[in-house]
C-alpha cells in the first residue's frame, strides 16, 4: 500500500508507515523484520525518539501508538479529541509533541500517557447526523476528517466538497495543491468519484497528498457517489 511516512534508525533499520494502518520495520538488507498493527485508520505521520528506542505512529482517526521499537509491540496509545493528527516529535525521550486536525499543539507525557497541561477534548458535532439510514453516508464517515460537505464547512487537511460536481481538478479556492495535482485534467463527476475510489487516488490522481483509500464494493461506491450528489450541493 502507498507509504506515508517514513523514519531511519542510527543502526539501519527504516520504519514505514501507511494507508493499511501497519507500521513496517525494514531491516538494512531489505527484508521486513517486524509489522505493527496501529489501527484500521491510515498512518500519516512517524516520529523517531532520541534514543532511537521508540516509534511515535499517529493516524487520521486521531490516535498515536508509542511503539517499542526493539520488541515491534505498542506500548502507549495516546487518545486525543479524535480528529486527525497530522504532525509529531519527540521533546527528549519522555515527551511527545502533537499538531492536529483540530489546530492545537500537545504535549503528552510518555511515562503515563497523560496529556501535560489541560486537554480539551469537546465533542465534535455530528456533521452527517442528518443523513442516518444512508449507506453512503456510512461510507463517507472514512473521508470526513479532511472533507467538509457544505459551503461554510471551509478546507480541512483536504479541500471542501461543497459544489465538487462539475468543479475542475485543483480548483477549490484556497486549498493549498500539490504541482502535480493541478496539472491534471479531470472533472469531478458520478463517473470520475467511482472511480477515484476503484482503483484507489495513487493510481487515478499521481501526486496527490490524499491518503490512499479505496471502496472495495461497487454497491457502496455507488451509494457514495449518490450521497455526495446531494450533500454538496
Amino acid at each position: 500500500t502507498p507509504v506515508n511516512a517514513l523514519v531511519v534508525a542510527p543502526d539501519g533499520e527504516i520504519a514505514t508507515a501507511g494507508a493499511d494502518g501497519s507500521v513496517r520495520l525494514l531491516a538494512p538488507d531489505g527484508g521486513v523484520r517486524a509489522e505493527v498493527a496501529v489501527g484500521p485508520r491510515p498512518v500519516v505521520a512517524l516520529a523517531l525518539s532520541p534514543d532511537g528506542h521508540r516509534l511515535a505512529a499517529a493516524t487520521v482517526g486521531g490516535a498515536v501508538a508509542v511503539i517499542d521499537r526493539e520488541a515491534a509491540r505498542v506500548r502507549l496509545t495516546l487518545v486525543g479529541p479524535g480528529l486527525p493528527v497530522w504532525s509529531l516529535a519527540f521533546r527528549g525521550d519522555d515527551e511527545l509533541v502533537t499538531g492536529g486536525g483540530d489546530r492545537l499543539v500537545r504535549r503528552w507525557d510518555l511515562a503515563t500517557g497523560e496529556p501535560i497541561g489541560p486537554l480539551a477534548m469537546p465533542r465534535p458535532a455530528d456533521g452527517l447526523a442528518a443523513f442516518a439510514g444512508d449507506r453512503g453516508a456510512e461510507v463517507f464517515r472514512a473521508c470526513e476528517a479532511c472533507h467538509t460537505l457544505t459551503p461554510d464547512g471551509g478546507n480541512r487537511a483536504g479541500p471542501t466538497l461543497h459544489g465538487v460536481f462539475g468543479r475542475r481538478i485543483g480548483t477549490a479556492p484556497g486549498y493549498a495543491y500539490s504541482p502535480a495535482f493541478r496539472q491534471l485534467d479531470i472533472v469531478w463527476n458520478a463517473d470520475t468519484i467511482a472511480r477515484l475510489f476503484e482503483i484507489g487516488p495513487a493510481r487515478f490522481t499521481p501526486g496527490t497528498k490524499m491518503p490512499e483509500q479505496t471502496v472495495q464494493e461497487a454497491e457502496d461506491r455507488a451509494a457514495l457517489v449518490r450521497f455526495l450528489e446531494t450533500a454538496t450541493r
